[in-house]
């Protein structure tokens, strides 16, 4: 795509277009991405987490891989600080043995359970036995979420609940006899969706409540769900903190980094200094 726009901007060398490419890779020098835009291609033998990331060879268009702004050694700069520098919470999340298709530890299903009974104030008609109803939930939501209606718990707990998403509506150009332009059937699509809702009778179940849990740990979720579980009374023990460079920032032989600006910081993030878990990088360059 950057060499096609090069064509059409008519730039010198469209191979080596003007470009700087960054983001959360989401991942370290074992990424598959990183190793493409490094590397210049990728291919059926390359795995990531056991898997290959692409069934045949992937080569770049461009004239030659990218640079790695904040690792370029003409800057006179050491190696590139870590972006990701947060609390280390996948030992105490994950139960061993489960990384492929993790599943919550025993000690956070435990504090899950504890949780949900302090919020559970509805009969589910066994003697002594409680579940959360739909305004135990609205509880939970606003304290973890602020309000209701946002969050992905928020949309799993209402799937656990029993909310299923209605069917699409039918629209005047479903029946292809409309003799509208295709931006008209595209505007006659575009109808709004209804929100998903809590149904009114709808009901949690502890086992519901820890699925909500388990999807957004297989999400890599981690630090969401450590904000929920210290928001309400569980907070995890310190176990140190997990640093990475999943930060990167990467620019084609056109351009020449003349400064790069770290973020660092020693203590887990996101906190007063800090409101992001990750570290924002920055650049200036210079035209080739």
């Amino acid at each position: 795509a950057a060499v096609k726009l090069a064509r059409r901007l008519k730039e010198k060398d469209p191979t080596s277009p003007l470009l700087v490419v960054c983001g959360d890779f989401n991942g370290g020098p074992e990424c598959g991405a990183v190793r493409y835009l490094e590397d210049g291609s990728v291919g059926p033998d390359f795995l990531e987490d056991g898997e290959a990331v692409t069934s045949k060879m992937k080569k770049m268009t461009l004239s030659a891989p990218l640079t790695d702004v904040p690792n370029n050694q003409e800057l006179g700069r050491g190696p590139a600080p870590n972006t990701l520098v947060v609390q280390e919470l996948i030992s105490l999340m994950i139960e061993e043995g489960t990384d492929d298709t993790p599943n919550l530890s025993a000690d956070v299903l435990e504090r899950l359970e504890r949780i949900y009974y302090r919020y559970a104030t509805h009969s589910d008609g066994a003697e002594g036995t409680k579940v959360m109803g739909r305004s135990d939930v609205e509880r939970w939501l606003i304290d973890i979420n602020g309000q209701v209606g946002r969050g992905s718990e928020f949309r799993r707990a209402a799937r656990e609940m029993g909310y299923v998403d209605p069917p699409e509506p039918e629209t005047a150009g479903d029946d292809g006899g409309s003799d509208a332009s295709g931006g008209q059937r595209e505007q006659q699509r575009k109808v709004e969706q209804p929100r998903i809702a809590l149904p009114e009778d709808g009901v949690l179940s502890l086992e519901g409540f820890c699925r909500v849990y388990e999807g957004e740990l297989r999400e890599g979720k981690f630090w969401g769900i450590a904000w929920d579980l210290a928001t309400m009374g569980e907070a995890l023990p310190d176990k140190g903190v997990f640093e990475a460079r999943y930060d990167r920032m990467y620019c084609s032989q056109s351009v020449r980094p003349t400064v790069v600006l770290d973020t660092l910081s020693s203590m887990p993030c996101p906190n007063k200094e800090e409101p992001s878990d990750h570290l924002p990088i920055a650049a200036r360059f210079q035209l080739n």
